[in-house]
């Protein structure tokens, strides 16, 4: 693996028999478009260097900003190239006007060169094969993966004696980080008017976190809690009986998402409250997990409102039983055709 090396940060790094090499880019001053572009040109220029002489079989390229990169490599090396998008590369929220063209056409150009795209939904699927007229992209989902020990054990308490919640209140969790466009100022919104026995608990950190801290002083059935390492997310989330997705229609990327987020509520073993996209509405109505909104306050208010115990313990018991055909091991399956048995990935 090839990364961006910053001050602090080890050269080189090792996991699992995975090495990690970090190579530095060059610090620039001016308009962050013209900024990006040319640190990525420099930094490439290095991975070029530092792999002249490697044999290298496969480039797995892992966004738009190092395809061309990959393209590179696959001619000087012969090697097999697997563009992996993360997202819907040129679709985002980021990507406004002549820079949503330019990266349009960079990408237009060079995927012709990929043998094979990964996606992460069948929407971005789809519009990769209508907008660009070729083979429908893998979908790979992003399922996290399950805990060596097993997926956690409800803990009921977890919540409730940290921040006094009574036994017969729902508790609500978003989990992630506290940005925007990630609905928290909606949701702070939406709970400040909710019943008060419909609790919500935000788990993370960002640039929202004093807002959220405030919003937390204001009401009680607001409350902050801190980031937890990775190892901890599923445990904190099982503490919880129903999740929030936290993605907006900012950008085409999102609104064709399927969140991380949305399967960890699964593994967590509880149902999950989110905007109704169509990858969103398509999964929850091939499985009873939770339940689909619109965008407006109300909409949101009134389906945290309308939710009762009986519901929501029947729905983590569908999420409970849908868990189980669900792990990162069956998504990687996937992906193990489109690499040769002794690939060295290198960006």
């Amino acid at each position: 693996m090839i990364g961006v090396w910053l001050d602090g940060l080890p050269v080189t790094e090792t996991w699992g028999g995975v090495l990690l090499r970090r190579l530095p880019r060059r610090h620039l001053g001016g308009p962050a478009v013209c900024r990006k572009a040319v640190q990525t040109i420099d930094w490439s220029r290095r991975v070029l260097g530092a792999f002249g002489r490697e044999k290298v079989v496969c480039v797995n390229s892992h966004s738009l900003a190092v395809l061309p990169l990959g393209v590179v490599l696959k001619f000087i090396h012969g090697a097999r190239l697997v563009y992996d998008a993360h997202e819907l590369e040129t679709e985002v929220a980021s990507a406004r006007g002549p820079v949503r063209w330019l990266y349009k056409a960079l990408e237009w150009f060079f995927i012709r060169w990929a043998d094979d795209v990964v996606v992460v939904s069948d929407s971005i699927a789809d519009w990769y094969e209508r907008t660009y007229g070729m083979k429908r992209p893998a979908v790979v989902r992003n399922v996290p993966e399950v805990p060596v020990d097993g997926l956690p054990a409800a803990d009921p308490r977890l919540w409730r004696e940290r921040f006094g919640i009574p036994a017969d209140h729902l508790i609500f969790i978003y989990q992630g980080g506290l940005f925007p466009g990630r609905r928290i100022e909606q949701y702070i919104r939406v709970f400040a008017r909710a019943q008060p026995d419909r609790h919500v608990v935000f788990l993370g950190y960002g640039q929202l976190e004093g807002f959220v801290r405030e919003a937390a002083a204001r009401h009680g059935n607001i409350h902050l809690a801190h980031a937890v390492p990775p190892a901890e997310v599923l445990r904190h989330t099982a503490g919880a009986d129903v999740g929030l997705v936290g993605v907006a229609n900012a950008c085409l990327s999102y609104y064709y998402s399927l969140p991380n987020k949305l399967f960890e509520y699964l593994l967590a073993g509880i149902p999950a409250v989110m905007p109704a996209y169509p990858e969103m509405v398509r999964f929850a109505g091939a499985q009873p997990i939770g339940w689909t909104v619109g965008e407006a306050d109300e909409e949101w208010l009134a389906a945290i409102n309308r939710l009762d115990w009986p519901a929501v313990r029947a729905a983590q018991a569908d999420a409970r039983l849908t868990a189980a055909g669900f792990s990162w091991d069956r998504e990687a399956e996937k992906l193990q055709p489109l690499y040769p048995g002794d690939s060295r990935p290198v960006a």
